[in-house]
């Protein structure tokens, strides 16, 4: 091998294994241990410093961290990463075993820097999406079909209208409680739509490309919509009572929202929402700590849903 290609080597051993002997770094680089002396002093003429440590446990060790690629990642940097990784592993994140490899190769490469007793623990509780590994690829897919601009031919299983076929423009994917979705101009429909990615049952990637609408944006899409359901806007205003006024606080559930507090530690909770469906899921859930005080529309609408649960109940 060139002079070059042994330092690049050498460096490389060193990044992984951490400290070597002289001699073993010889009968691998297939060179005397006079000439791995020098390729440490020629590594150090570039600023990539290599303790040469004493004793029978002792040989050559880099110095620093990823001189190699010059990333030197920081200790917060890295908990970073791994803090990631624990929300994905907690989630149904259909890449989290790619994930989980390239954090593996980082923490060998550290893992002289971070202790392991210096690891959080970390949980998201939460419903998990029943998704297999079949997913993956469904994902893979549309992402791909995102990029180069190919439409898709699905078999789709919708809640209201059962099984059908659609020709779709996949625009964007989206994870909504553990479970993922495609954003697509749907042909069939002739408008953007919400296409759940377990409930394609068959499809095909198209070789006919299509034409993103120049004046989608994702974040406008989903702008002021309490869920996935988007319908008409309601001017919504509730009485929240504690403790719920408090979680119902800590949460940004749409940007316009508007909440103020009332001595008794209740809130007033005013927004333009979209999303119906969940808006009175939502409303449902906080029992009898909230009244509704506008829309009266709605107000009627919880009414009814009421005296239905009290029928079966």
């Amino acid at each position: 091998m060139s002079k070059f290609s042994n330092l690049l080597t050498m460096l490389i051993l060193l990044k992984s294994r951490g400290k070597m002997k002289g001699k073993e770094l010889a009968e691998i680089l297939e060179v005397d241990e006079r000439m791995i002396r020098k390729y440490k002093d020629d590594l150090e003429l570039a600023g990539i410093y290599i303790d040469s440590v004493p004793g029978p446990n002792g040989g050559y060790e880099l110095q620093g961290y990823d001189y190699l690629l010059k990333l030197d990642i920081e200790e917060e940097e890295f908990f970073t990463i791994l803090q990631i990784k624990e929300q994905l592993n907690n989630i149904n994140f259909v890449y989290k075993k790619e994930f989980e490899s390239l954090f593996n190769k980082l923490n060998i490469i550290y893992k002289n820097k971070f202790k392991d007793n210096e690891i959080v623990n970390f949980m998201i509780k939460d419903v998990k999406a029943i998704d297999g590994e079949d997913e993956k690829k469904k994902c893979t897919d549309v992402h791909s079909c995102i990029a180069t601009r190919r439409k898709m031919d699905i078999k789709y299983f919708s809640l209201s209208t059962g099984e059908s076929n659609r020709v779709i423009h996949p625009y964007a994917i989206l994870t909504y409680k553990g479970s993922y979705y495609v954003i697509a101009y749907c042909e069939k429909r002739n408008r953007i739509l919400d296409f759940k990615l377990c409930r394609i049952r068959e499809y095909k990637v198209k070789e006919d490309r299509f034409i993103m609408d120049k004046d989608f944006d994702l974040k406008e899409y989903m702008k002021n919509s309490i869920g996935l359901y988007k319908d008409e806007n309601i001017k919504l205003k509730l009485r929240i009572e504690k403790p719920l006024s408090y979680i119902v606080s800590e949460k940004l559930w749409v940007e316009n929202q508007k909440i103020s507090w009332n001595e008794d530690e209740s809130i007033i909770f005013e927004a333009e929402m979209q999303g119906k469906t969940e808006i009175i899921s939502w409303i449902l859930s906080m029992g009898s700590k909230v009244t509704i005080i506008e829309p009266e529309e709605l107000k009627n609408e919880i009414k009814e849903e009421v005296m239905k649960m009290q029928a079966i109940y």
